[in-house]
C-alpha cells in the first residue's frame, strides 16, 4: 500500500476569491435577489483580472449561491448551497468530470466477477472479473452526498484505489496520469430511477427516493474500456446546465 500524497500547493487565486465571495454570501452580506458588485468593480477590490473574476463567479454559480445572465449581472439566490451541485456542460468536457471541488471518498473495492445484472447495468459482458471500487462523492466535507459511485477497473490498477479523491479531477485523468492512457471517446448515459435501498443511508435519502442515474463507459485510444461508471444522483442534489448552440 502506497502513502497518500500531501498536497500543499496554493489554491488558485480564482478559487481564493470564489472562497471569499461564498463565505460572504453565506454570511447574509448580500440578500436573496440583490446583486453582487459587477465583474469591473470584483476586479478592483480583488486586484484580478476580468478572466480570474469570471472563473470565481463560475465556481460560486456552481454551487447554487448566484445566477449569472450576460448583460444583467450576478444575482444572489441562495445563501446555502446544501449540497447542491450544478455541472455546466457548455463546456467541452462538462460531461466527464465533476469540479474540483467534490471529492469521492472510496467506501470498499475488491475483485468482482460481474453476474448479469450488473453486466446489463455496465454494458460489459457478463462473467469478466474486474476490480469493483464503490465511494460517495461531496461537495465539501460536511455537504449531504452528491452521489454514490461504483467504478469498473481493471484488476491491474488495483494500487491505484488509494490515490482516488487524493488529487483533484476526474478518475479517468488520473488513470492517464498514472497508467500512460489515452482517452478517445466516453459513451454516456442518463436516466431517471429510484436511490437503491442498500444506498439510501450513505445518501441520507429514504429508499425509492428520485434519482438521477448517470453510467459512463470511457474507452482508450485502442478501443479498450478503462474505467465504467455507474453514478446515483439523489435529487435535487445533482443538476445538469446545458447551452446549446444552433448550427448555421
Amino acid at each position: 500500500m502506497t502513502a497518500r500524497k500531501d498536497i500543499t500547493a496554493p489554491r488558485p487565486r480564482y478559487r481564493q476569491i470564489a472562497d471569499a465571495l461564498r463565505a460572504e454570501i453565506r454570511g447574509g452580506q448580500y440578500a436573496i435577489g440583490t446583486m453582487l458588485p459587477t465583474e469591473t468593480e470584483l476586479c478592483g477590490r480583488f486586484q484580478a483580472s476580468r478572466h480570474t473574476i469570471r472563473e470565481a463567479l463560475r465556481l460560486v454559480e456552481d454551487a447554487g449561491l448566484v445566477a449569472r445572465r450576460q448583460g444583467s449581472g450576478t444575482t444572489i439566490i441562495a445563501h446555502d448551497d446544501a449540497g447542491r451541485l450544478v455541472q455546466d456542460i457548455s463546456r467541452v468536457g462538462g460531461l466527464l468530470q465533476y469540479p474540483d471541488e467534490t471529492r469521492l471518498s472510496v467506501l470498499r473495492a475488491q475483485e468482482s466477477v460481474l453476474d448479469d445484472e450488473s453486466s446489463a447495468l455496465m454494458n460489459m459482458p457478463a462473467g469478466e472479473t474486474w476490480l469493483r471500487v464503490e465511494g460517495i462523492r461531496r461537495l465539501h466535507g460536511t455537504a449531504p452526498p452528491i452521489c454514490f459511485t461504483t467504478l469498473l477497473l481493471p484488476p491491474a490498477f488495483a494500487a491505484f484505489v488509494e490515490e482516488i479523491g487524493q488529487e483533484p479531477g476526474p478518475v479517468y485523468a488520473l488513470l492517464e496520469r498514472r497508467f500512460g492512457l489515452r482517452l478517445a471517446s466516453v459513451d454516456v448515459e442518463l436516466s431517471a430511477g429510484g436511490v437503491p435501498a442498500p444506498q439510501a443511508a450513505l445518501l441520507e435519502v429514504e429508499a425509492g427516493a428520485p434519482a438521477l442515474m448517470i453510467r459512463r463507459r470511457y474507452i482508450d485510444a485502442t478501443g479498450r474500456v478503462f474505467e465504467v461508471s455507474h453514478s446515483c444522483h439523489p435529487a435535487p442534489r445533482f443538476h445538469y446546465r446545458a447551452t446549446l448552440r444552433r448550427e448555421l
